[in-house]
């Protein structure tokens, strides 16, 4: 603990000192300013406003056309700025910006972006353009303008959720202008990728743009690599006009290894020492993800102040797993005991949103309303794969003679046909089995194939789902300055489940359920905001999994005092916010145990503080940081499980979190960058069962990574170098909840980008 305090004080407090010194200088040299105008921001104006780099602009996440700077709630916002000049192209990527933020591994067979917010699991709350985007898959960000993080509870705003906050993904828009871009990016490990941004005024009211882009690359992990590849056209009649109609699709294909990482040593509890790059499946291990969403949006202007705006959406998702995972290290032999994960889902959702914002004076008082509507139809199949359980399939006895091996047998045994073969008793069945002597990356034996090479699937669920949604908001300017927020959202859901290969209905769900969002905003100048902030949210056990059994929601509240200023002119965005968030009735989220371990605990939450700086400190000088210090604690548990948990820190939560990003311009075109990431110990642990005496959990250990990046810059083009983790540290960057191992995070690697301007 000693040490701890002593890694926290020297890495994270002069962050904190730093942004808190800006702050308190800005604000004072900004003081003659406190009697200024608030500044009207007209949803019409929006896309007119330029901001530095790498400033937070409009917030795509309060449905209002707000600068971030207006929201009463946290929000992060990271730029396709700030992901060019990092040379970063994945949304997990992407969210390695977020203080606040840690990263789960495949948890219970779950694959693609998966991540902790505040402490809090996010499944469910991944949205792109406002509109759910649950399935999962890994997400590019070819097709991003940026990314917004609303923190806390956003129920009121986007339905059932997490307690954490919500990740919501900005698409790039057709534009007003012609112009194009091609960029093509070479690294180590086999790094290559080629993108494109084109956008064409059709005439003077339409627009169309056409984002593209190929990726193959390998990686510093052994045999582990992303093939992806991702179209995105957009076309938009009326530009400017009282009358706009999009239509997009967006297609993206990956076919990459999953890679479960190492496993834990039981003595240490720590991932065992073996060299970042092992990886411990097979090359024949893939995942594969393939994306189709279609989206039409109409939005009508009744005047500058008032508009609606309707959209629809279609999405199909397919997913595939097939894989090889570390089990149980034994610290005498330095022998890892393998398991096979194979799961897939097909995943289809129709949504219908509508937005009426609008502005208007009432009994002398200022109004900002929004009114909409909601429409959700989820579909969902899931499979595993014949011939994959927990170990590997069962052969019968009548097999084991057959293969050479005596009908008393038992213990491990090598077959004639060369498989190995074990069972704990001479009446047992034969269990075909990994050799665990197999070097990592290896291809199957061909032996193996007829019982490994199996990848029939083998439906066994569904779950069909509709939600009806009404909500409606209101910031009234009750006296100059001063600001109050209301809003409430009523949800209607309906849920069906459906098991086994003809995918029989074995259960249905209802759901009322009413979610508010409320604030108080003092804004005594422009580049000012105080605000105190209350918000609560729920979700259902619908999207998680298929039980007959009903639980009641997990429901969760947020309670947050913040303040954001706008400094040096407006060109630097620093925010702060103290929370307390409790959650109560926490699920379980391991599809693999949940139906057996349904509550994880009664009440859990996590105070914090966090620190941001966004933007530009001098014409040449930009940056992006942030510190998140949090105290996640378990308060009760569930019926059934041990108290001994009580005061601990729930699953792959962390006590910090830092990250610092900054580019300064040298002249002559010249540009040199770089920064660091941080995150403290996390624990993951399954929650012990009543009479437990002992709690011991498995740590993914605290780190600092350390990247740099020099470029130079012309009119029409652009050459870029990034050294990622450039002391080439080992660290762990996701872990599985549950303990069972933890991921290394990318060693040492460099990137060179070019960008040519072809019009």
């Amino acid at each position: 603990m000693a040490y701890h305090n002593r890694f926290l004080n020297s890495q994270m407090l002069p962050i904190g000192a730093m942004l808190l010194s800006i702050g308190a200088s800005s604000v004072l040299a900004d003081s003659a300013d406190s009697n200024a105008t608030i500044k009207a921001i007209d949803i019409q104006d929006t896309v007119e406003i330029e901001l530095p780099r790498y400033q937070p602009g409009i917030s795509k996440t309060a449905k209002t056309g707000q600068l971030a700077h207006d929201v009463p709630q946290a929000i992060t916002v990271v730029t396709k700025e700030l992901l060019h000049d990092k040379s970063e192209f994945t949304l997990k990527e992407a969210l390695s910006n977020v203080s606040g933020l840690t990263f789960n591994a495949a948890e219970g067979g779950r694959i693609g972006d998966n991540m902790n917010l505040r402490g809090f699991y996010t499944f469910g709350d991944l949205y792109l353009d406002g509109i759910r985007d649950v399935a999962q898959y890994n997400r590019d960000t070819f097709n991003l303008e940026q990314v917004d993080v609303l923190r806390g509870g956003a129920a009121m705003l986007f339905g059932r959720g997490q307690a954490g906050g919500v990740i919501n993904q900005v698409s790039k828009d057709a534009e007003a202008e012609n112009f194009g871009k091609l960029s093509m990016t070479l690294g180590t490990d086999e790094y290559k990728r080629a993108s494109t941004d084109i956008n064409v005024m059709l005439n003077d009211t339409t627009a169309f743009r056409l984002n593209a882009m190929g990726m193959d690359a390998g990686s510093t992990r052994n045999d582990v690599y992303n093939e992806s590849y991702g179209i995105a056209p957009t076309i938009t009649f009326g530009l400017g006009t009282d009358n706009e109609f999009s239509l997009s699709h967006l297609y993206l294909n990956t076919h990459i290894t999953p890679d479960y990482g190492v496993p834990f040593d039981s003595a240490t509890k720590r991932p065992i020492d073996v060299d970042k790059s092992t990886f411990y499946g097979f090359t024949d291990d893939f995942e594969d993800n393939r994306v189709n969403i279609t989206t039409a949006s109409y939005t009508h202007k009744f005047s500058k102040e008032t508009q609606l705006r309707s959209v629809i959406r279609h999405a199909d998702y397919l997913r595939d797993n097939w894989a090889i995972a570390p089990g149980g290290y034994d610290p005498v032999t330095g022998s890892v005991n393998r398991s096979s994960k194979g799961n897939g889902a097909k995943e289809k959702t129709d949504t219908w949103q509508n937005d009426f914002t609008t502005k208007f004076e009432a009994l002398g008082m200022k109004h900002e309303a929004l009114v909409g509507t909601e429409f959700l139809r989820e579909e969902q199949v899931r499979w595993g794969h014949d011939g994959l359980s927990s170990y590997f399939p069962n052969i019968s006895d009548a097999n084991g003679p057959a293969n050479g091996l005596p009908d008393t047998a038992t213990g491990r045994h090598v077959a004639s046909n060369g498989i190995i073969y074990s069972r704990t008793s001479a009446t047992g069945s034969w269990v075909a089995q990994l050799p665990n002597s197999l070097e990592s990356g290896s291809s199957i034996p061909e032996a193996y194939k007829a019982v490994y090479g199996n990848k029939e699937r083998n439906i066994n669920g569904g779950y069909k789902g509709h939600t009806w949604a009404l909500y409606a908001q209101d910031v009234v300017e009750f006296v100059p300055n001063w600001k109050v927020m209301a809003g409430f959202r009523k949800d209607w859901l309906k849920m069906d489940y459906y098991t086994g290969a003809s995918l029989t209905q074995n259960g249905d769900l209802r759901y009322n359920e009413m979610s508010y969002r409320a604030g108080l905003s003092y804004q005594p100048s422009s580049r000012q905001h105080y605000y105190l902030a209350w918000n609560n949210s729920f979700n259902t056990t619908g999207d998680l999994y298929s039980f007959s059994n009903r639980y009641d929601p997990e429901r969760s509240v947020t309670y947050e005092l913040g303040a954001k200023w706008e400094l040096f002119e407006g060109d630097l965005s620093l925010r702060t916010a103290v929370y307390r968030t409790i959650k109560e009735w926490e699920r379980n989220t391991d599809v693999m145990s949940a139906s057996s371990n349904p509550i994880l605990s009664k009440e859990r939450h996590t105070d914090g503080i966090e620190l941001e700086a966004a933007g530009r400190i001098t014409d040449n000088w930009d940056v992006f940081a942030g510190l998140a210090l949090m105290d996640p604690e378990v308060d009760a548990v569930a019926p059934g499980k041990s108290d001994i948990v009580v005061g601990q820190k729930p699953p792959n939560s962390t006590d910090y979190t830092f990250n610092v990003w900054t580019t300064y311009k040298l002249g002559g075109g010249w540009k040199v960058g770089g920064g660091i990431e941080g995150k403290g110990d996390r624990a993951v642990y399954s929650y012990p069962n009543s009479g437990a005496t002992s709690f011991n959990p498995n740590v993914a250990p605290h780190y600092v990574r350390y990247d740099a990046m020099i470029g130079y810059t012309q009119k029409n083009y652009a050459v870029q170098l990034n050294v990622k983790n450039l002391f080439d540290t080992t660290y762990y960057e996701s872990a599985y909840i549950n303990g069972g191992f933890a991921v290394p995070g990318t060693g040492r690697t460099a990137q060179v980008t070019l960008d040519y301007k072809f019009f």
